[in-house]
């Protein structure tokens, strides 16, 4: 355990050393995203030193490079994906909004649209507020133009799909925002079917 909290560390150290070096911050990325992988109390040391914040600052200085918005949105997915806190954390520090960013910024590449479609589906796992912040950021809006772009690759689908099925239950105004969108032209390009099924009776 010690030689992955050392390896935390240097990652992180790294990462604040070259926050302009976009290979740097990609391999910090995959890193993180790698190492804490089903291991709760690395997600933790990873949180407690500062690793949200490393990864949010990555995705602001390269908002239009997909490969480090996949491997910060995969980090997100990963450090969220059992811990309540961490998703709490992670919505303070705007994470949701740096995800919906990625997704608009990188609308035409299906690797980043499936990393941050998983990261949503875990920072809104038994969280009704930060459901709510996704509705309030066009969450809604942009998942259901992912469905329309992507009718045709069953990965992404299925990743954007679980995300609107997730942050829509039992959230009434995400319920309400996903059906304004498909009706109201919203979202462009008519009714997509699997999506509303998913609104309607989550």
């Amino acid at each position: 355990m010690v030689y992955r909290s050392e390896g935390i560390n240097i990652a992180l150290q790294a990462m604040d050393r070259f926050e302009n070096n976009a290979p740097m911050q990609r391999a910090g990325c995959c890193l993180l995203y790698n190492i804490c992988i089903g291991n709760v109390e690395i997600e933790r040391t990873i949180v407690n030193s500062g690793g949200i914040t490393a990864i949010l600052k990555a995705l602001d200085t390269f908002a239009t490079d997909s490969t480090i918005q996949e491997a910060g949105c995969i980090a997100l997915h990963n450090l969220c994906a059992k811990s309540a806190d961490n998703r709490k954390l992670a919505a303070k520090e705007d994470a949701i909004q740096r995800v919906i960013r990625a997704m608009k910024e990188c609308s035409g590449s299906a690797s980043v649209q499936e990393a941050a479609c998983k990261a949503i589906i875990n920072l809104t796992a038994k969280n009704m507020p930060n459901k709510v912040l996704l509705g309030e950021q066009d969450g809604i809006n942009v998942l259901l133009k992912t469905i329309q772009r992507y009718s045709n690759n069953a990965v992404v689908m299925e990743a954007a799909v679980t995300a609107l099925r997730n942050v829509c239950n039992k959230c009434i105004n995400n319920i309400s925002s996903g059906i304004n969108a498909e009706y109201g032209g919203g979202a462009p390009g008519g009714c997509h079917l699997r999506a509303l099924q998913h609104l309607c009776y989550s």
